[in-house]
């Protein structure tokens, strides 16, 4: 937007003060403005056609807009009204026009001349996924209360510890860069990683991390390098595949780099603008192939394009993402993760937000390539990069040759710098101050954004130490084993000018509430699932409905801690939650627990970090003493379900495989199981399943393989509440199978044994031979354990499809620990063997219809159905058994 105007009056003037009433945008803006040639250094050599002679000490005023403490002005009165001014939010800029009124002026906001913003872009295939609930309480902290909340697993893991990490980079120039810097090219972009890497060192990220270069590579030749173009995901894509060659394949190597930068002059544009400064992949540190960045050099400013996007890097996304918003608010947009930057706070560049989502990165083991101290190294330059590059050079990097400094600028705040618009002079800025260290006059440096006396900015660096411990915070459960957190802060004192993080615990944890919870036949896990039971994920494929159980298969093991469910009777499964409740187990075959989405180490006590264990046989702490070992092998089947083996309450360990015939991967034989009261949990109804699955009955875990492997197994670690029998399913060809099983129980006392031989001799407590003395015995001894039952299985397969046929099923006695008993009554004892079979179909056939033709030869028609008895249509392969009757026919009336 332009806007000419004359009305540019001079209301005031003193030696010490003009006042300009300026009218433009329908609105009033008077100038008080004081001389100010501050902005010149002193002894400053200039070129005859710059902007800083001498010539032109007497030009420059500054001042205020409107009585507006919180506005500037800065103008030259010198060939007409030109500078610029900030009100109310909002910058204008004031030029010359080429028009015959040597009076007028042209004034316009900032940002209508184009955006010098810089700006970053991710991927579109960037998937961000942190879970923030825990630092929720850091938005209401100051700066030096802030701390990492997240957990240590007291010092044993480097990966729960406040550790110093160590960033090896590889710096790369193309082409570009080397024909615009010359030989300078090697100090300016280790200026740019020097100024970088202070930023690392800043307490506001609440990490130790710091920025080493192990190696620096000028590519002089493009087709020795990776393919550079406008297109910045195409070139970071490029660049990543070419580092990922040259890299060494060890960690350990000395010339080893974790990350690649790739800095060129290339215009790079994004998806939908060229305003683009910087791309990088988010979360990729450590993986050799996707961790780099490409970065566009714009200037010194670069250095923070180039810590933005090792923030990316690291797994920190912009400031304005949902995840941060929702835990932290909103957050303000001076921050080095901020989608644009434009101006940072340089007493804290680092958000609240990207400092606990980094730590969280580093302890969930994804930086664990940045605990070795670099062998080899490039030194960084210490001094600031405006005592080497000067205010003419810095224009010059940002905007290009010719470009100098504007002549109404408020010392060390924006760097303003000359270029061309539509064949005018006029100044322009990417909002970033002088760099530190630029001389402002009178023997003062610039230094973050204000001209300081130059001592003052030799800072002492102060190495942090911890503060005390915090009490620890509420149970995370309330039964069954929780846990309880204290924290501490890097605060006593904060870490400054580049010193030396807190090294060691963050935070400890303890047992608590270690009662068990009341049975529930239900884990701890399970009830978390359930409640998002009704969650359909807004996808089609589940219904409103849904019933989501724990998946446990298929899980790596760094991802045991995620609330992985699976709607149940289906293959989907979801993260619903990025981590599960303190306390919970990592699975149902471990003692360990989850603590803040890490798996901890547990006794079979629920202790925390105790070293109790269960034995073979599911004592907590036993020695295997009473522990006795079952097994058997299963090799004669019948066509249908066979029992191999009753799994007792109690039994552990449990190991049951079976062989494919000569090693076959699908013989035909399938384990399945069933529960005590016949229902099949496990390849029942002659419906098998050839993917793993996992089983859980009542907090019990039994793991199966599949079908689709030569050796199917079927396995449980900890002991089952609930007996179980287990069952090969043989069909086709009827090959043998090879069912070998074992597992523990627990020895039985010298009391069970007494009994158990007493059951046996007493078969029958109606012999006329019994003693009745001893018969009563039996019964107070018979009395000291519960009654035992009847148990049957599932009914087999009728013996015929239609017809009259048999089907049978296992009937067995039981104790109520699911153990074999001789004690059931036989006069309750369920029938095994019953009648079966459908009334086989019949082929009903319809009255001919009529003959296609009235003579000749012709063809007639009748309907002919499969029936049931009940006259029900039935698809036609149910009566294939029998000769299904002609259909249609020839028919030949007469002769035409």
């Amino acid at each position: 937007l332009f806007l000419l105007t004359r009305c540019a009056c001079v209301i005031q003037m003193n030696e010490d003060e003009i006042v300009f009433r300026l009218r433009a945008f329908r609105e009033d803006f008077y100038l008080h403005l004081s001389p100010d040639s501050s902005f010149i250094a002193a002894g400053s050599v200039s070129a005859p056609d710059t902007f800083a002679g001498s010539e032109f000490r007497e030009c420059f005023y500054s001042g205020y807009v409107n009585a507006d403490p919180d506005s500037f002005a800065a103008l030259s009165l010198c060939k007409g009204l030109q500078g610029g001014f900030f009100y109310n939010g909002v910058e204008y800029f004031i030029s010359q026009t080429e028009t015959e009124n040597a009076g007028a002026a042209s004034v316009r906001p900032a940002h209508s001349a184009g955006n010098f913003t810089s700006r970053c872009e991710v991927p579109p295939d960037t998937n961000f996924t942190v879970s923030l609930e825990r630092y929720k309480y850091m938005r209401e902290l100051e700066t030096d209360g802030l701390t990492e909340t997240v957990l240590n697993s007291l010092g044993r893991s480097k990966r729960f510890a406040a550790v110093p990490r160590f960033v090896e980079v590889l710096v790369v120039a193309d082409e570009s860069m080397a024909k615009f810097h010359g030989d300078g090219l090697k100090h300016y972009v280790l200026t740019l990683m020097s100024v970088a890497a202070r930023l690392y060192k800043h307490p506001s990220i609440l990490n130790s991390i710091n920025i080493v270069v192990v190696g620096f590579m000028v590519i002089n030749d493009d087709d020795k390098g990776p393919k550079v173009s406008s297109n910045a995901a195409l070139t970071l894509r490029n660049f990543c595949s070419w580092q990922k060659k040259l890299n060494k394949h060890s960690d350990k190597h000395p010339e080893y780099w974790d990350t690649a930068i790739l800095f060129t002059k290339q215009d790079l544009c994004g998806a939908t603008t060229c305003d683009t400064l910087g791309m990088a992949d988010v979360g990729t540190m450590c993986d050799p192939k996707r961790s780099c960045s490409v970065i566009e050099d714009d200037g010194l400013p670069s250095a923070f394009t180039t810590a933005h996007e090792l923030g990316h890097v690291f797994n920190m996304p912009h400031d304005n993402v949902k995840a941060c918003e929702e835990v932290f608010g909103k957050l303000k947009d001076n921050h080095m993760m901020s989608p644009t930057l434009i101006q940072i706070d340089r007493s804290r560049p680092w958000s609240v937000c990207s400092a606990a989502i980094v730590t969280e990165f580093l302890d969930r083991g994804h930086g664990d390539c940045l605990l070795d101290q670099p062998q080899k190294q490039l030194t960084l330059p210490d001094n600031l990069p405006g005592s080497s590059y000067s205010l003419h050079r810095q224009c010059e990097l940002a905007f290009g040759p010719g470009s100098k400094p504007c002549p109404y600028m408020q010392p060390c705040s924006k760097l303003w710098c000359t270029g061309k618009a539509r064949g005018q002079l006029v100044c322009q800025t990417r909002h970033f101050p002088w760099a530190d260290g630029t001389s402002c006059g009178n023997g003062k440096v610039c230094y973050q954004g204000a001209c300081s006396v130059k001592n003052s900015t030799e800072h002492i660096k102060v190495d942090g130490r911890w503060g005390k411990w915090g009490s620890f915070g509420d149970c995370s459960r309330s039964c069954g084993g929780g846990v309880q957190l204290a924290r501490r802060q890097c605060n006593n004192p904060v870490p400054e000018n580049g010193g030396k993080y807190c090294y060691g615990l963050r935070v400890k944890y303890r047992s608590c509430n270690l009662s068990p919870c009341p049975d529930t036949d239900k884990s701890f896990r399970e009830e978390q699932c359930e409640a998002f039971n009704g969650l359909n994920l807004n996808t089609n494929r589940l219904g409103s409905s849904v019933v989501w159980v724990p998946k446990y298969s298929g899980i790596s093991p760094k991802d045991k801690c995620k609330l992985i469910c699976r709607a149940n009777g289906t293959g989907y499964f979801y993260v619903l939650a990025p981590k599960v409740v303190d306390g919970t187990p990592c699975s149902p075959d471990t003692t360990s627990v989850c603590v803040q989405g890490k798996c901890i180490k547990a006794g079979c006590d629920g202790k925390l970090d105790s070293n109790r264990k269960f034995d073979k046989c599911g004592v907590c702490g036993g020695d295997n003493q009473g522990c006795k070992k079952v097994s058997g092998l299963f090799t004669k089947p019948v066509h249908g379900y066979n029992f191999v083996v009753m799994l007792p309450v109690g039994a552990s360990n449990i190991d049951i495989r079976q062989r494919g015939y000569r090693g076959m991967v699908s013989d035909e034989n399938y384990l399945a199981v069933k529960n005590r009261h016949g229902k099949y949990l496990l390849n029942g109804n002659y419906v098998v399943s050839a993917v793993e699955r996992d089983l859980l009955v009542k907090g019990s875990l039994l793991r199966y393989s599949g079908t689709s492997t030569s050796v199917e197994i079927l396995q449980a670690t900890r002991p089952l509440v609930e007996p179980l029998t287990v069952e090969v399913l043989s069909v086709g060809k009827m090959t043998p199978p090879r069912v070998r099983y074992s597992f523990y129980i627990a020895k039985e006392s010298k009391e069970e044994k007494t009994l158990w031989k007493e059951e046996k001799s007493h078969k029958s407590q109606n012999s006329v031979l019994a003693d009745n003395n001893k018969i009563e015995s039996k019964k107070q001894v018979m009395g000291k354990r519960p009654v035992s039952h009847w148990v049957t299985g599932g009914w087999d397969s009728c013996t015929v499809t239609c017809g009259s046929g048999l089907q049978k099923r296992l009937v067995q006695c039981q104790s109520v620990d699911g153990r074999p008993a001789v004690d059931c009554d036989g006069a309750d004892r369920p029938v095994s063997v019953r009648a079966c079979g459908d009334p086989c179909p019949v082929w009903d056939v319809g009255t001919w219809s009529h003959c296609s033709k009235s003579c000749g030869r012709g063809f007639k028609r009748r309907l002919v159905r499969c029936i049931t008895e009940n006259g029900l249509n039935l698809p036609r392969e149910h009566c294939s058994g029998k000769r299904k009757p002609q259909e249609l026919d020839l028919c030949n009336l007469r002769q035409c």
